[in-house]
């Protein structure tokens, strides 16, 4: 079952970076909110779907946020929950994911050294705030940290507040931003 899912999860991740590469316009915020408002009524039950399953495929929340805060610019206090839920559902997946199919063995191979770096980091009693430094970056990605966590075997519930801790900032500033842009075009 176990490489069944990551055959699955593999092809979804090989056709989004397809589309990703031919269409880059379908993954910036303009393009996620352009598909989701052409789904008319349906469009909020889309974001959230879309939320909640980016990280799958390894989409980046940022576009996804901003796009809920250009869509929805009146919702702001409901696009947060549904942003942070997919953040913390992606950063769950992560965690868990380096063990299927044999990739924790192959990164450990591959990368010792920075592997090594960060298990300093992570394995402290307060690595949750070094979590919550390397997400509020948004420079660095979320996801990276969740997988190298679980890798190393971080403690699930110091690496889950670390995402919140750091991500929660960002998302309130995505959402403002998009409700600002919403106003600016509107």
């Amino acid at each position: 079952m176990a490489r069944g899912l990551t055959s699955a999860w593999a092809a979804l991740l090989v056709g989004v970076i397809a589309l990703w590469t031919t269409r880059p316009d379908l993954f910036s915020e303009g393009g996620i909110a352009a598909g989701l408002a052409s789904l008319g009524a349906w469009s909020f039950a889309a974001y959230i779907v879309v939320s909640l399953l980016r990280g799958i495929a390894l989409v980046p929340s940022t576009p996804v946020v901003l796009a809920g805060g250009i869509l929805f610019p009146h919702s702001v206090w409901t696009v947060l929950p549904i942003s942070m839920l997919g953040i913390v559902l992606s950063a769950t997946l992560l965690y868990y994911f380096p063990g299927y199919g044999g990739y924790d063995a192959w990164l450990e191979s591959k990368h010792p050294e920075q592997l090594a770096r960060l298990r300093v980091h992570l394995v402290k009693p307060r690595a949750q705030w070094f979590v919550a430094l390397w997400a509020l970056a948004p420079m660095v990605p979320t996801d990276l940290i969740c997988y190298v966590a679980g890798l190393v075997r971080m403690p699930f519930r110091r690496m889950i507040l670390g995402v919140v801790i750091g991500e929660f900032p960002l998302v309130v500033a995505y959402i403002l931003l998009g409700q600002r842009l919403a106003d600016f075009l509107g």
